[in-house]
């Protein structure tokens, strides 16, 4: 802050307090004023083009124009699971997003809002009772991660075994098994499924 002693500065008045002989400035309200001037071209649904300026572990920033950026959250980059943005974007790369969100003078873009929705095409070709085929992904302290095609996945609850170690066994990470889908709701993204032949759990 000492760099700005003597220099001139535009700031906006918030406040002033004659009791205490003091007023208040904002040099960051100007900034937010005219950021919403920038912001109110743009509206929800709108497809844009942006560069990526920075990759984080919760995901991109993307320029859209001059002092306007705009965050496409991890969970808003693919259908498939995403664990490291960074393995897929590169600052200075150019993408195409949709906004779904315009809050607080903040834009909130997916990149996976443009592509074909996985679940839609599984709407077609599974039904709750079907044995499936899926391919362990993850493994957390909850359960299994398994996907049934790409872009669909569920966890296997850990309720499924007596122990987090019986799981990780029975269930190794990059292999395949047969699973029993107890529950399938494509619309809402809903997919719940146990080992063949064992009962649902009451959860």
């Amino acid at each position: 802050l000492k760099k700005l002693v003597g220099e001139k500065i535009e700031a906006y008045l918030l406040a002033a307090d004659p009791k205490e002989g003091k007023l208040i400035f904002s040099e960051r309200t100007l900034a937010n004023k005219n950021r919403q001037e920038i912001i109110s071209k743009y509206n929800l649904g709108d497809t844009v083009e942006g560069e990526v300026t920075g990759v984080v572990d919760f995901g991109l920033f993307v320029k859209l124009e001059e002092n306007l950026e705009g965050l496409v959250h991890i969970s808003e980059i693919d259908w498939s699971l995403v664990e490291n943005p960074r393995d897929h974007y590169k600052p200075g790369q150019k993408i195409k997003a949709k906004i779904i969100e315009i809050k607080d003078d903040k834009i909130s873009l997916s990149i996976k809002a443009l592509k074909k929705n996985p679940w839609d095409e599984a709407a077609d070709e599974y039904k709750k009772g079907d044995e499936v085929r899926g391919v362990v992904i993850k493994h957390n302290k909850h359960g299994a991660l398994v996907s049934i095609k790409d872009g669909v996945s569920c966890l296997v609850h850990v309720s499924e075994f007596s122990s987090i170690e019986e799981l990780r066994q029975k269930l190794e990470l990059g292999k395949s098994y047969s699973f029993t889908i107890n529950v399938f709701e494509p619309r809402t993204q809903k997919l719940i499924m146990g080992l063949p032949g064992k009962a649902p759990s009451a959860a």
